[in-house]
């Protein structure tokens, strides 16, 4: 069986900012419908026909890991934006163990990389990791450094400099010679935080302040303090070339290729997302059944005593392609809620349409994504994701993509 892709023709219209930034706008009729705005300085709008491409994903997953009970490599513990090497080499990094266990293309455990401590190739805190060619690249938060473990079985600490971004606790991956690394700015009771991501050379040099913007909103309900039931967050992911920053509150996208420079803008008329109040209901009564009888009057309670919103997010994540296409997930109150098991990073495995665009803003078709798969890595013919069942277990999945116009 096969997930089906629904195909979205499009026509969409070019045009220039007064800045200079493209700025495109997708304009979204039913789920979505057609891209709109554009022109360059000094010339008249041109129209052209955005690319229709069929994307699809098979619903059977090509590689599977931690599906096999008693096989110590495949217990997984707080596994972390897993991905998919040249070579077909699954790596999966362990926040848990604070470790990066890697795979065969067949799914035979191979090696483990790093574990708990401060020497060389480990890890007081594995806040992140990533790819770049055949080397893999994880973040230390509390160390403060990145580790590279090099294809010739070598390991390189690149210490972060001090004097910028206390909490340097996530990563958008590579960015140049070096990377996009981030954390909270500001941030406190009442209040939304600020995320900021900023640009390091690959010596560990500081090479300025790429974005920032607005992460959860906090509330405190007695002894609880915490986001709010439906609040917003940010995305921030990297190609590599450019930062990519999107407020789920916005439909809007930026793209920024260095400190101060944003060149790139893509925006989106979302298609009308219903009550806040109605959806905050939901999500409240929602909350209280998943709590079991014992604990319904309290949850009830302290999520009752979080501010209705007055604005719903209008979508939840995206994730960048090799081929040039950003895959944007719509917002969808009952999966996206802190509520209920929403996280500050990463996504959701709700499965259900994702829309698809080019990075110059076209909107190029759309994908049906497995119900259950949290989407983690986009590659030109996979797509890698997290499966959590309902006692937390972990397991890693590789699914083939196929595009064809």
């Amino acid at each position: 069986m096969r997930a089906r892709v629904a195909e979205a023709p499009v026509r969409s219209r070019w045009a220039w900012s007064a800045s200079g930034a493209g700025r495109l706008l997708i304009a979204l009729g039913g789920l979505i419908a057609a891209v709109a705005c554009v022109g360059e300085p000094g010339t008249g709008s041109r129209e052209t026909a955005a690319e229709e491409v069929a994307f699809e994903i098979e619903a059977e997953a090509l590689l599977s890991v931690g599906v096999l009970s008693g096989d110590t490599p495949q217990e997984l513990d707080r596994v972390i934006s897993p991905f998919v090497l040249p070579d077909g080499r699954l790596v999966v990094p362990l926040a848990g163990s604070r470790e990066l266990r890697v795979f065969s293309a067949q799914g035979d455990f191979l090696e483990r990389l790093g574990r708990r401590g401060e020497g060389p190739g480990e890890f007081r805190s594995l806040s992140a990791a990533w790819p770049r060619g055949d080397t893999i690249e994880a973040l230390d938060g509390a160390l403060r450094r990145v580790t590279r473990f090099l294809p010739d079985g070598s390991v390189a600490v690149i210490p972060i400099m001090s004097g910028f971004l206390r909490d340097l606790s996530s990563a958008a991956g590579p960015l140049g010679r070096g990377w996009a690394l981030g954390g909270v700015a500001s941030g406190g009771r009442g209040a939304r935080d600020v995320l900021a991501y900023h640009h390091v050379d690959r010596d560990g040099s500081h090479l300025g302040e790429l974005a920032s913007s607005g992460g959860i909103i906090r509330y405190a309900a007695g002894n609880y303090g915490g986001p709010e039931p439906m609040s917003p967050r940010s995305v921030f992911a990297s190609d590599g070339t450019r930062l990519y920053v999107g407020d789920t509150l916005n439909p809007l996208v930026r793209g920024v290729l260095a400190p101060g420079v944003v060149d790139v803008e893509i925006t989106w008329e979302p298609t009308e997302s219903g009550s806040a109040d109605s959806a905050f209901d939901q999500v409240v009564e929602e909350a209280v059944s998943r709590a079991g009888p014992e604990l319904a009057e309290e949850t009830r309670q302290r999520l009752r005593a979080a501010p209705v919103p007055t604005q719903l997010s209008v979508f939840w994540d995206f994730l960048l392609d090799p081929q040039g296409y950003i895959w944007i997930q719509p917002y969808q109150p009952l999966a996206h809620s802190f509520a209920l098991g929403a996280r500050y990073l990463g996504g959701v495995g709700s499965g259900g349409t994702w829309w698809v665009v080019t990075r110059d803003g076209r909107l190029a078709g759309s994908v049906g994504v497995p119900e259950g798969l949290e989407v983690t890595q986009i590659t030109t013919t996979a797509v890698v994701g997290i499966r959590r069942d309902g006692l937390g277990v972990e397991t890693v999945h590789v699914h083939r993509v196929s595009r064809g116009s």
